[in-house]
C-alpha cells in the first residue's frame, strides 16, 4: 500500500489560544507512559496551581505537547470535550481529520524513529532544559499511508501496548503481594493485633557497620560498590548503575556485604532516608558510606527486619525520626538500633523469608516477560513506520 512522507507541519496547525479564565474544567496532567490523565484520578492531592485562569483549554482530539519531548511526552486529548492543561504546554489541531487518524499520529510521534529525531535536534547544553524549536518539530517527516491503514497499524500497536501495560501492572501487584504477605503473617505493626512482644532492632542484630568513604570510580576497582541509589524505596536492590572501589584485605571485613545482610540508607532526603533492602546476591559487593550494613543474630531474619522497615508503619516511623531535619536527613547506627520492632517467633520470620524468595522468583519471571513485551512493542513500532507491518 502506498505511503507518502509529509512534514508534520503539513498535518497539524497551532490551536487558537483559549484560557480557562474563571470557568471550571477538568485539569489534565501529562505523563510519560500514559499521556494525558485526569489529575484527580492520578494524584491524592491537587498539583495544579490554585489559580488556573491562565491554563490552556484543549478540546477532544487536539494534540498536547509537553517536555522533555525526547521522552515522548505528548498526547492527544481523548478524555473530555474540553479540559485544561498547563500554560507551558503547546496545543495543536489536525488539519485534515478525514485523512489522519490521531491514534496513528500519536503512536508515530512517540515512536523510536521520532524520538531519535527529537534527540538529534534538541538545543541547549543543560539536559533537562533542552528544547525543540517549533519549526524543527514541524519539519519531522511522517510516513502517512491511507487512513484505513493508519487505523489498522494503530490498532495493532494499541493491542501490543495493552499487553505491555498488563505485564507492568502484574509486577506492581507482585510488590503489593509482598507487603500484604508481611501484614498477613505478622499483623499491622501499628496495632499489633497478634500481640507480639515489642523490642528494639538492637536485640535482633549481631553487627552494625558503616560503609566506606572511599571515592568510587566508574570503571576502576576490584569490587563493585553499592550506593544509596542502588536501594529502591520499595525495598529492592537495583544494580543497573554500579561504580567500583579498591579494597584491601582489611577493608573487605569492614565494607563487603554478603548474602543475607540488611542494607540501610542512613542519609538521604527525609522521604527517602531509611531505604532498606536485603543483600541477596551470591557474590560480595562493597557498600558506600551512606549505607549501614546490618547482620541479624540467631533471634531474627534480615528479611523480617527489612519487611518491617518497609511496611507503612515502618516508613512512617523512619520519616518521623527526621521531622526536624531540613534538606538531607540522617539516621545513624545508634538511632537505627533503637527503633522499636515487633519480635515474632524466629521460625515465623524464617518462613516469611521463604515467602519473599518465592515471590521474588515469580517477580523475576514477570520482569523478563515485561522486558520481552517491551521489545515486541518497539519492534512492531519500527516495522509499522517502515511499512513492514
Amino acid at each position: 500500500m502506498k505511503t507518502v512522507n509529509k512534514e508534520l507541519g503539513q498535518l497539524i496547525t497551532p490551536t487558537k489560544l483559549r484560557r480557562a479564565g474563571t470557568e471550571h474544567y477538568p485539569i489534565l496532567s501529562m505523563t510519560m507512559h500514559n499521556g494525558l490523565v485526569d489529575q484527580k484520578n492520578k494524584f491524592k492531592k491537587r498539583v495544579a496551581s490554585k489559580d488556573t485562569s491562565q491554563y490552556k483549554i484543549v478540546k477532544k482530539n487536539q494534540l498536547v505537547v509537553g517536555f522533555p519531548i525526547d521522552e515522548g511526552v505528548l498526547s492527544f486529548q481523548k478524555l473530555y470535550d474540553e479540559a485544561i492543561v498547563s500554560p507551558a504546554y503547546d496545543i495543536w489541531t489536525i488539519k485534515y481529520k478525514e485523512h489522519i487518524d490521531s491514534s496513528y499520529l500519536e503512536r508515530f510521534l512517540r515512536s523510536p524513529r521520532a524520538l531519535c529525531f527529537y534527540v538529534s535536534k534538541l538545543r541547549s547544553t543543560t539536559a533537562r532544559r533542552r528544547t525543540l524549536p517549533k519549526d524543527v518539530f514541524l519539519s519531522l517527516p511522517v510516513p502517512l499511508p491511507q487512513i484505513s491503514e493508519q487505523k489498522r497499524i494503530a490498532g495493532i500497536l494499541d493491542m501490543a501496548d495493552v499487553i505491555r501495560h498488563k505485564r507492568e501492572k502484574t509486577i506492581t501487584l507482585a510488590t503489593d503481594l509482598l507487603r500484604a504477605t508481611f501484614i498477613d503473617m505478622f499483623g499491622d505493626p501499628a496495632s499489633n493485633p497478634k500481640g507480639w512482644e515489642w523490642g528494639t532492632i538492637r536485640e535482633l542484630v549481631s553487627e552494625v557497620k558503616y560503609g566506606t568513604s572511599q571515592k568510587a570510580d566508574v570503571s576502576k576497582g576490584n569490587y563493585p560498590i553499592l550506593r544509596m541509589n542502588n536501594l529502591t524505596y520499595e525495598g529492592q536492590l537495583d544494580i543497573s548503575d554500579l561504580k567500583y572501589v579498591n579494597l584491601t584485605e582489611a577493608d573487605k571485613k569492614k565494607y563487603l556485604a554478603k548474602k543475607g545482610d540488611l542494607l540501610f540508607n542512613r542519609t538521604n532526603s527525609r522521604k527517602l532516608v531509611g531505604k532498606t533492602a536485603v543483600y541477596d546476591l551470591d557474590y560480595p559487593m562493597a557498600i558506600a558510606g551512606y549505607l549501614i550494613r546490618v547482620r541479624a543474630n540467631e533471634k531474627a531474619n534480615s528479611y523480617y527486619i527489612s519487611g518491617y522497615l518497609n511496611s507503612k508503619h515502618g516508613k512512617q516511623t523512619l520519616e518521623a525520626m527526621c521531622k526536624s531535619i531540613v534538606g538531607m536527613a540522617n539516621i545513624n547506627a545508634q538511632e537505627l538500633q533503637n527503633i522499636k520492632i515487633l519480635k515474632p517467633p524466629t521460625a515465623l520470620q524464617h518462613k516469611y523469608a521463604e515467602m519473599v524468595h518465592t515471590i521474588k522468583l515469580k517477580k523475576e519471571k514477570l520482569l523478563d516477560s515485561a522486558s520481552q513485551a517491551d521489545v515486541l512493542f518497539k519492534s512492531l513500532s519500527q516495522q509499522a513506520f517502515r511499512g513492514d507491518l
